[in-house]
C-alpha cells in the first residue's frame, strides 16, 4: 500500500505520525486560509482541512490524503497564527488566566471517501504578565502557532490544565484518528497492527 500523504508542512503533524510509525511523504497545499465573515471557529478548521484534502486528493488519485487545520478561540475572538510580534502579544494577552478552546479540524480523503470531524480541547492558561508574553514572544516559538503558543514548547511554563486531547492542542487528533484508521484497516496495511 501506497504511503500516507500529509497535506500540512507542520512539523508537530509530522511528528506524530512519525511516532506512529505510519509511512508518510509531506505535500504542503496552498489554499487561501483567510476565514469567512462571523465564521464560527470550528467551522472553520473543518471547512479548511476538508479544502486542503480535497486540493491534494484531486492531483493523487488513489491515496489516501491526511489534512488539518487548528485554531484557538476566546469568547468571540477567533486567534490564528500571528501577523507579527504585536499580534502575539495581543493574542497572550487575551488568553492569560483564563479558558480557551483549540479546535483541530481533521479530514483523511481517499479519492470520493471522505472523513472528517473537529476535535476541541479546552486549555487553561495561567496568569501571564505583559513582559513574560514579550519574553515569550522573543523566543520566536510562537510566530507560526495558533493562538501565539506551543503546549509543547516554552509555553508549557504557563499551562495550568487541559481538558481534552494535548493531541488536538498540538494540532492533530491522534486518538481519533488513530481509531478511525483502524476502523478502516489502514493501520493493518500500513503498520501490520493485527485486527
Amino acid at each position: 500500500m501506497r504511503p500516507l500523504i500529509l497535506a500540512s508542512s507542520s512539523p508537530r503533524r509530522k511528528q506524530w505520525l512519525e511516532s506512529l510509525s505510519i509511512p508518510f511523504e509531506v505535500v504542503a497545499p496552498d489554499i487561501d486560509e483567510t476565514p469567512c465573515d462571523a465564521e464560527d471557529p470550528a467551522d472553520l478548521v473543518l471547512r479548511l482541512a476538508k479544502g486542503k484534502a480535497a486540493l491534494i486528493s484531486s492531483g493523487n488519485p488513489g491515496r489516501w490524503v491526511l489534512a488539518a487545520d487548528t485554531t484557538v478561540a476566546v469568547d468571540h475572538h477567533t486567534l490564528n497564527k500571528p501577523l507579527d510580534v504585536e499580534d502575539a502579544v495581543r493574542m497572550l494577552m487575551l488568553i492569560q488566566a483564563r479558558r480557551h478552546q483549540v479546535h483541530t479540524g481533521m479530514c483523511l480523503q481517499h479519492d470520493q471517501d471522505v472523513h472528517a470531524f473537529v476535535d476541541t480541547a479546552e486549555v487553561y492558561m495561567r496568569p501571564l504578565s505583559e513582559a513574560q508574553a514579550r519574553w515569550y514572544v522573543s523566543s520566536g516559538e510562537p510566530m507560526d502557532k495558533a493562538g501565539s503558543y506551543a503546549a509543547q514548547g516554552i509555553a508549557a511554563l504557563f499551562i495550568e490544565r487541559i481538558e481534552g486531547s494535548f493531541a488536538t492542542v498540538m494540532g492533530l487528533p491522534v486518538e481519533r484518528l488513530s481509531a478511525l484508521m483502524k476502523e478502516l484497516g489502514l493501520l493493518q496495511s500500513w503498520i501490520g497492527m493485527p485486527s
